[in-house]
């Protein structure tokens, strides 16, 4: 067993460590989130602590999580007048990668003869967490599966993500931003705005604009994917 206090305490102090390491030294793969998820596991498995009672003991952190994504949405308040005159390509851009990336997981899933249930959990990667459950769970998907997918794309993306788009060529912050935020969430919004502020608040928008499309338009392209194959 483990109390709230220990729970807590040792959750914030390693991430509040992690993020000075990561501010001393600027690589990607000194990424906060990626490091404590690594040590949190090794000790849990090494201590052998359950992780229902690792869970039940930082529940309270677990509340300002939706809090926290709320609070993406500063940078996107501060630079509003420069992204008001591209909010209409955001959300083309938004749209066209939901819509790729539902259309690539479910071509893979058909391809490897997933199961439905597996099909629908990983239809809605892209966005933030508390959305992903909701329309995984109107998917009869299962959301512990769509949840650790999500975290694992989010922390891929917010490690390797500017690295692979400055390979592409891609070199505007703006457009750093917007696929940050359309295709690893809130994740790769922090990354972004770590990265330059217009990239922060272009990924903001991104996301944002990206649960809107995901939670009304997944649904529906699933279905008729569903109808295609069957």
């Amino acid at each position: 067993m483990i109390n709230l206090l220990v729970g807590c305490t040792f959750t914030l102090v390693l991430f509040a460590f992690m993020r000075r390491v990561n501010q001393r030294w600027h690589s990607p793969l000194l990424n906060p989130v990626l490091l404590c998820i690594i040590i949190i596991s090794t000790t849990l498995l090494i201590s052998d602590i359950d992780y229902i009672d690792y869970r039940n003991a930082t529940q309270p952190i677990s509340l300002f999580l939706e809090v926290a994504v709320v609070a993406l949405a500063l940078p996107l308040y501060q630079q509003l007048h420069a992204i008001r005159p591209y909010l209409l390509l955001i959300s083309l851009s938004s749209f066209i990668g939901i819509t790729c990336a539902t259309l690539i997981a479910f071509w893979l899933c058909q391809l490897f003869s997933a199961p439905s249930t597996l099909t629908a959990s990983l239809m809605a990667l892209s966005v933030t967490t508390p959305i992903t459950l909701i329309v995984t769970d109107s998917l009869a998907g299962l959301p512990g599966i769509a949840a650790i997918m999500v975290i694992l794309i989010g922390v891929l993306g917010g490690v390797f993500g500017l690295s692979l788009l400055t390979l592409a060529g891609v070199t505007k912050p703006q457009s750093k931003g917007i696929a940050l935020g359309v295709a690893c969430h809130a994740i790769g919004t922090a990354a972004a705005m770590e990265h330059h502020p217009a990239a922060g608040a272009f990924a903001s928008a991104a996301m944002i604009i990206s649960a809107v499309i995901t939670a009304s338009w997944v649904p529906m392209l699933f279905t008729l994917l569903q109808g295609i194959i069957s």
